[in-house]
């Protein structure tokens, strides 16, 4: 019999730069905890210095899990990450140890705390393809989709902006494949989620943010970010791969081929990691139970490596 997973005692969440890994590990040290990573970057393990991985020297301070767990060339999922997350909390919980989560993965996170959705098969009758469904919703004016939506599923439309088509068109989907609004197919479907005693999401203010991000990313490119993907091509990676898609990556990629400067590629990288952490920002804002935190109060924007 698999023993239930007992409430996990701290997540630390926020936006890139803004402190968690470096809190992560003065309280796993000061709490006998170990570290599971809530970062879909982290998992590769061909990719490092543009990923901000903690230190060899700090994962052998506190055990890290979840980091180095796939190659470039395949896809993780929030699926795999929940199956994985909950296997490594179970260890670390059966040693008698304290778990802290951090990472700023906001889909990984709520699938693990709220319980991801598996769908049941398709029904044996016909049914149309997303694609195909899609084709054939074409002529049908959005304002109608979300009065559709809102005459099966109240709550679903409610939750959804009445101008969000794909998501509007995704709702309506599993309504007419499997019968049942969504609201209620994701109740019936939704695996076991996790419980935590203290959520904490780090908000700092926001140029606080963009000036350690901007030394971030020159820090990165300084400890080698560029001659770390110049070596995978050079062994045959494909940048087409999915842990290119990693943050800052493909703009590497971009300068190696001489299609941006030096210049170009730290403003490029700069600029998308500003507008992941707004979306982070974001994304944390509405997870339930959260406690927002001004990493300045506790030192921690000092430390531009977070």
């Amino acid at each position: 019999m698999v023993r239930p997973l007992e409430a996990v005692d701290l997540v630390i969440a926020g936006p890139t730069a803004s402190g968690k890994s470096r809190m992560a590990l003065a309280w796993a040290r000061a709490n006998d905890g170990e570290i599971v990573s809530v970062d879909s970057r982290q998992i590769y393990r061909e990719i490092s210095v543009g990923t901000g991985k903690p230190s060899r020297a700090d994962r052998e301070l506190v055990p890290h899990h979840l980091i180095d767990v796939c190659p470039i060339r395949e896809p993780y999922s929030a699926g795999a990450f929940v199956r994985d997350a909950r296997r490594a909390i179970g260890e670390i919980q059966s040693r008698g140890k304290r778990v802290v989560l951090c990472g700023g993965t906001g889909l990984y996170l709520r699938s693990l705390l709220d319980g991801i959705v598996s769908l049941p098969e398709r029904p044996a009758s016909p049914a149309p393809e997303g694609e195909e469904y899609r084709r054939r919703m074409e002529a049908i004016p959005t304002a109608a989709l979300y009065e559709r939506l809102a005459g099966v599923d109240p709550l679903r439309a409610e939750s959804l902006h009445p101008g969000d088509r794909v998501r509007l068109l995704r709702a309506l989907f599993l309504y007419d494949v499997y019968g049942l609004p969504p609201t209620e197919l994701y109740r019936r479907y939704r695996g076991e989620g996790l419980s935590f005693r203290t959520f904490l999401v780090l908000s700092p203010e926001r140029s606080l943010l963009y000036e350690a991000i901007g030394r971030r990313v020159e820090e990165m490119l300084s400890a080698g970010w560029i001659g770390e993907v110049e070596e995978l091509l050079s062994f045959g990676a494909d940048p087409a791969s999915p842990g290119f898609d990693s943050l800052g990556y493909r703009e590497v990629v971009e300068h190696l081929a001489g299609r941006l400067t030096r210049e170009e590629l730290q403003g490029a990288i700069v600029l998308k990691t500003r507008q992941y952490a707004k979306r982070q920002v974001t994304w944390f804002r509405h997870m339930q139970g959260a406690v927002s935190v001004d990493p300045e109060k506790t030192g921690l924007m000092s430390d531009p490596g977070l």
